[in-house]
C-alpha cells in the first residue's frame, strides 16, 4: 500500500462517519481504539505497511474531527495520548504519528487562541516536540488552568523526561490543590530524585496524602532506599508504613534494602497473624472503656481508612464503601477493622505487579487484557501497566487492608474514629445510631 492510497483511505474514513462524529464523541474514542489495536491478517504486508495504514487512518479521523468538533478533538487527542503514555503504542508507531501528525498539530499550535493548543501540545510533547514542551511546562505551571490539565500536563513532562519536572512537581507539592496531581505524575517517573523531591515536601502534605506519598516511594528500589535513609535518621517515623507497604519493599528483591526492612521492622508474615483475633479483643476492651468523638474521628477516617473505603461520600472507592458495608454488626466491624485478611471478598484480593524495569504496584484488579494490567492503588489511584512491561504478577494472600492499624493510631484516635464508623449515619444526622452490638461508651 503506497502513501497517497493510504492518505486517501484515512479521509474516505473520515468522510465515512462524519455525521456520527460530529455528535459522539465517544464513538471516536472507540474508533481510535480499534484503529491502534488493528492487525492486517487477511492481506499480509510488511509492518511498515501496516503501521502507515493504522496510522493513516487515524490521521483522516483527527483531522476530521479537528476542523468540525473541537470536543470530539479533544476527546480524542486526550485519548491518544493516554495510550501513547501507557505503553499501549508502539515505538514505530508513534514515529509515525509524529511524522503524519506534524503539519496538522503544527497548525493548532500556531494559533494560541485555538480552543485545542492545550490538547495539541499535551501530544506533541509525548514524541519531544521542543515547542510542545514548552507549552506544557507553562500549563503545569498556570495556577489558572483546570487541575485536569495541569496533571496531564505534568504527566506528560514526566513521559518525555523532560528537565522541568522535578522543579515543577516541587512548586505544585508545596500548594495544597496540587499536591495530588504532583504525587499522580511522579509515581510514573524513573528519576532516582524523585525520592528528595517527595520526602523535602512531606511535611507540608495533607494528612491523607502522606500515606500516598510513601506508597509511592515504595515503589522503587532508590526511592525505597531514601525512605529507609530518613526513617534510619529518625526523622520520618517507621510507623508511617504499613505492613503491606513494608512488604512491597521486600517485593523489590533488593538484598540491600532487605536488610533495613529487618533492621527496622524485624521479620515480616506473608501470611496472616492468628495472633489478630487476640489483638480484635484487647480492641474491644479498649473501645469499651474509652470515650470517643464522632467528629473528630472523620478527621482520622479522612487520614487512614479514606484512603481505600468511602463512607457517607467521603473517601475513595477502592475497597468497598463501609457506608453500607462490612458494618452489619458491632463484631464484624471489629474483625474487619483489625484482622482484615481474616475473609477476603475474590473481588477485593490484591495483586501485586513487578514490572520489567523493577517497578513494584499492589492494587485491586481493574482489568487484565492483552493489551495492559490496570490496578486500582491506595488513594484510588489507577495503575495502567503495558502488558509487554508486566514481569510478574501474583495474587496476595493478604487483604490490601493492612493489618497493624492499632500502631498508626493512637487509643484516643482509635476511639474517636469508632465512635464515628459506629454510628449508622452522619454524625450530623439527628437520626443516626448505633449499629448493632456496638457499646454506648459513656
Amino acid at each position: 500500500m503506497n502513501k497517497s492510497h493510504a492518505e486517501a483511505q484515512g479521509r474516505g474514513v473520515g468522510a465515512t462517519f462524519s455525521p456520527l462524529l460530529r455528535a459522539s464523541a465517544p464513538l471516536c474514542e472507540t474508533l481510535l481504539a480499534v484503529v491502534l489495536t488493528t492487525t492486517l491478517t487477511a492481506h499480509p504486508v510488511s509492518a511498515a505497511e501496516a503501521t502507515t495504514a493504522d496510522v493513516s487512518t487515524l490521521v483522516g479521523l483527527l483531522e476530521l474531527v479537528i476542523d468540525a468538533d473541537a470536543d470530539t478533538a479533544r476527546s480524542c487527542l486526550r485519548t491518544l495520548a493516554e495510550k501513547i503514555r501507557g505503553g499501549e503504542v508502539d515505538a514505530a508507531t508513534v514515529a509515525e504519528l509524529k511524522k503524519k501528525l506534524a503539519e496538522p498539530l503544527g497548525q493548532v499550535l500556531a494559533r494560541g487562541d485555538n480552543p485545542l493548543a492545550a490538547d495539541a501540545a499535551l501530544l506533541a510533547a509525548l514524541w519531544g516536540d521542543a515547542a510542545a514542551l514548552k507549552s506544557v511546562g507553562v500549563l503545569a505551571a498556570n495556577e489558572a488552568a483546570p487541575l485536569d490539565q495541569r496533571q496531564f500536563a505534568l504527566q506528560t513532562l514526566v513521559f518525555a523526561r523532560d528537565k522541568q519536572v522535578l522543579r515543577l512537581a516541587g512548586t505544585l507539592l508545596a500548594a495544597g490543590e496540587t499536591q495530588r496531581i504532583a504525587l499522580l505524575a511522579l509515581s510514573r517517573s524513573d528519576d532516582p530524585a524523585v525520592a528528595d523531591t517527595v520526602l523535602a515536601a512531606y511535611p507540608a502534605l495533607g494528612a491523607e496524602l502522606q500515606p500516598q506519598a510513601i506508597e509511592l516511594l515504595t515503589q522503587r528500589v532508590a526511592w525505597a532506599k531514601a525512605l529507609l535513609a530518613q526513617i534510619a535518621a529518625k526523622k520520618l517515623p517507621a510507623a508511617a508504613l504499613n505492613v503491606n507497604q513494608v512488604r512491597k519493599l521486600l517485593s523489590l528483591g533488593d538484598a540491600a534494602l532487605a536488610a533495613e526492612v529487618g533492621r527496622h521492622w524485624g521479620a515480616i508474615r506473608d501470611g496472616r497473624d492468628p495472633a489478630r483475633e487476640q489483638l480484635v479483643g484487647q480492641m474491644r476492651d479498649l473501645l469499651g472503656k474509652t470515650p470517643g468523638d464522632p467528629r473528630r474521628g472523620i478527621t482520622v477516617f479522612g487520614k487512614l481508612c479514606g484512603q481505600c473505603h468511602k463512607i457517607h461520600g467521603q473517601g475513595q472507592e477502592v475497597g468497598p464503601d463501609i457506608t453500607a458495608n462490612g458494618r452489619a454488626s458491632y463484631e464484624q466491624l471489629l474483625s474487619n477493622v483489625f484482622d482484615p485478611s481474616l475473609v477476603i471478598g475474590a473481588s477485593y484480593q490484591a495483586r501485586t505487579v513487578r514490572t520489567v524495569d523493577g517497578v513494584v504496584l499492589t492494587g485491586l484488579l481493574v482489568e487484565d487484557s492483552e493489551q495492559r494490567v490496570v490496578l486500582k492503588a491506595q488513594g484510588g489511584k489507577l495503575e495502567t501497566i503495558a502488558r509487554e512491561d508486566v514481569e510478574a504478577m501474583k495474587i496476595s494472600e493478604l487483604s490490601l487492608m493492612p493489618e497493624g492499624i492499632e500502631k498508626q493510631l493512637q487509643p484516643q484516635e482509635i476511639a474517636d474514629l469508632f465512635a464515628f464508623i459506629t454510628l449508622d449515619k452522619h454524625p450530623d444526622d439527628k437520626s443516626a445510631r448505633l449499629i448493632p452490638g456496638a457499646p454506648a461508651v459513656k
